[in-house]
């Protein structure tokens, strides 16, 4: 497949001397040719003449628009794309200008095109930066912002939208309610108008083409959590419990009364503890104290103190309990957890109890990218999913090859007993490197770390840069200076996927910027993002992994059998290459243990739509 797409980029290239002659007002009207070309679609189809001409058109337009020529490897990937796969690209190779192109072709049809991003922040980015090629090829382009408080219908009235799943989704789904018992297609809208009824105003145009951005992330990683579109619904009596719940929680003690099982995160009560809320049960209103609605509210009271901690999966804004995305490292806000949880958290934090929600509508990601009727995307980490992507969405995933060797050097996990005995190593390792002027990413998994490091730095006489969920506004100050001779950047994974960081020339003839990555992630892929912040496009850079014996990752994932040896390092067994084996044989059982969620959670949804449909089906 590689060899064929070659050839073909041998084809465009040799029509790029035809491309380079032609003056504006002659690439105005073979502009036009093409959307005409791509409206009848024939552009796609298999004599493939006017791609090959097109791409050579738009080669010459990116360099006079936006001074940048695409290289083969990235013509590849667009003639890939075209064909709706998914592609592997290595990190900095250019993915951004390439998932532009493919928009570029896409939007050329008159239908609606949606460029699915990882957050925000590269929605603005991508579409800031590439709005002048749009603009040549006769195309609008927006980007969905949550910020704005005005309806979104006017973004996508344009050619080519770019934006975040959870945005796309949540606006498919309030065209959905707001268009009632009917179904949203160009047939009910047209029969509704023709029958007389009011007319719905709908945000989107439709769903035809998406090109997703982090396809890995958006189509595996988020696919275990469905979206829910919810309402206010006062219930006092909730309320009343969950106040209750919080101070007999207050009156157990973990270890003694209880324990919390590390993977599902259940709580099991000893026989002391259950005596304990016995003597207990008087506190909690009448309607939960029935053995089950007791449990229920009490484990999510005991959760809400020891598992969903404060700075790790939220932050407190405004007096309200905002989540934080544990794989993005960004604020969620309007998002809630459910069945209570959400308001045992809020007492808790200390803020004042919002009303739980009712659900109104509700869909996972792998339905709602179901729907187009074309999908394409890219990623640096699509290994060991590609099975997984082809059985849920029947999309065929492409490996390209790098154009420069990588020169990035990539440790193995150095071993440590213990976390504070890896907190003062870490610091003695930024010390060095920041001696000899070695720009630093510091990579952790949640904020209260990322702050810990910075006040361990201050101490130390040292400032750093932090990048977390509470400064998110001025993410691209703090990482247009994160390449510079001698910076320190402490960032949580925002600073992972899509983050470009420019290193200035000094910095690479000293070798490069170094990452640290505090503690391993659940997935391979997550702490392959934070690696490839550094040495990108054949530059030289180097990976410092570390890990503890008692990390999360070890104490929740790690299999039985392979205990024993995690015992060992904690008594003083550092041996580097046995940590890395723990760590890759943890991380196989949470990537297992989150598909086998993701396969449940897809049966769900599949035997939700059956029963509220009049014909069962197989689909």
């Amino acid at each position: 497949m590689i060899r064929q797409y070659r050839e073909q980029v041998t084809l465009v290239n040799e029509r790029e001397s035809w491309a380079s002659n032609l003056e504006d007002s002659d690439i105005n009207e073979t502009l036009g040719r093409f959307r005409a070309s791509a409206r009848n679609d024939r552009l796609f189809r298999e004599d493939r003449e006017l791609l090959y001409q097109a791409l050579a058109v738009l080669r010459e337009l990116c360099t006079r628009e936006l001074g940048q020529r695409p290289y083969d490897v990235q013509l590849l990937c667009v003639l890939a794309m075209v064909d709706c796969q998914l592609v592997q690209l290595a990190p900095g190779e250019g993915k951004t200008l390439g998932l532009g192109l493919v928009a570029i072709l896409f939007a050329w049809c008159g239908k609606p095109c949606h460029v699915v991003t990882a957050n925000e922040y590269l929605a603005k980015r991508d579409v800031t930066e590439l709005e002048p090629l749009f603009k040549r090829c006769q195309l609008t382009s927006r980007y969905l912002d949550s910020e704005t408080q005005q309806s979104q219908t006017e973004e996508y009235t344009a050619n080519i939208v770019y934006g975040t799943s959870n945005q796309f989704l949540a606006d498919y789904l309030k065209d959905t309610l707001a268009a009632g018992e009917r179904t949203v297609n160009r047939l009910s809208l047209t029969v509704g108008y023709l029958q007389g009824k009011a007319s719905t105003t709908l945000k989107m145009r439709g769903l035809h083409s998406v090109i997703i951005d982090e396809a890995d992330s958006i189509l595996i990683d988020d696919a275990s959590t469905p979206l829910i579109i919810s309402g206010p619904q006062p219930d006092p009596e909730l309320q009343r419990g969950i106040t209750a719940a919080k101070e007999i929680a207050d009156h157990l003690e973990s270890g003694r009364h209880y324990w919390i099982d590390p993977v599902h995160r259940e709580v099991k009560y000893t026989s002391e503890g259950e005596q304990r809320l016995e003597s207990l049960i008087d506190l909690l209103p009448p309607l939960w104290q029935h053995p089950d609605r007791r449990r229920e509210i009490l484990q999510q009271a005991i959760q809400a103190r020891d598992v969903f901690l404060r700075d790790h999966h939220y932050i407190i804004d405004d007096d309200k309990v905002v989540i934080v995305d544990e794989g993005t490292g960004r604020l969620m806000p309007g998002r809630s957890w459910s069945n209570g949880l959400h308001q045992a958290v809020e007492a808790r934090a200390g803020v004042p109890l919002t009303d739980p929600n009712k659900i109104l509508a509700r869909m996972s990601f792998q339905n709602y990218f179901k729907l187009y009727h074309r999908m394409a995307g890219a990623s640096g980490t699509l290994q060991n999913i590609e099975t997984e992507i082809y059985f849920n969405y029947r999309v065929h995933t492409l490996r390209i090859p790098p154009r420069l060797e990588p020169k990035r050097v990539v440790r193995p996990y150095r071993a440590f007993q213990t976390n504070e005995a890896k907190w003062q190593a870490v610091v003695q390792e930024i010390l060095q490197f920041h001696e000899r002027q070695i720009p630093v990413l510091v990579g952790t998994r949640n904020i209260e770390d990322s702050e810990r490091l910075d006040l361990a730095l201050r101490d130390c006489g040292v400032a750093c840069e932090i990048l977390n969920a509470k400064n998110h506004k001025k993410e691209a100050e703090v990482i247009a200076r994160a390449g510079r001779r001698s910076s320190i950047t402490v960032a949580t994974n925002m600073a992972g996927r899509g983050t470009d960081i420019k290193v200035d020339k000094d910095v690479l003839d000293n070798g490069g910027l170094v990452v640290l990555m505090l503690e391993p992630h659940e997935s391979t892929r997550i702490d392959w993002q934070l690696f490839g912040r550094t040495g990108r496009q054949g530059n030289p850079g180097e990976v410092l992994p570390l890990a503890a014996a008692d990390d999360e990752l070890l104490a929740r994932h790690l299999p039985r059998w392979l205990k024993p040896l995690n015992s060992a390092i904690k008594h003083g067994l550092l041996a580097n290459g046995l940590m890395t084996f723990l760590i890759l044989q943890a991380q196989k059982r949470a990537e297992k243990r989150a598909f086998q969620h993701r396969q449940r959670l897809n049966a769900f949804d599949r035997k939700t739509r059956e029963m509220m449909s009049f014909i069962r089906t197989n689909a």
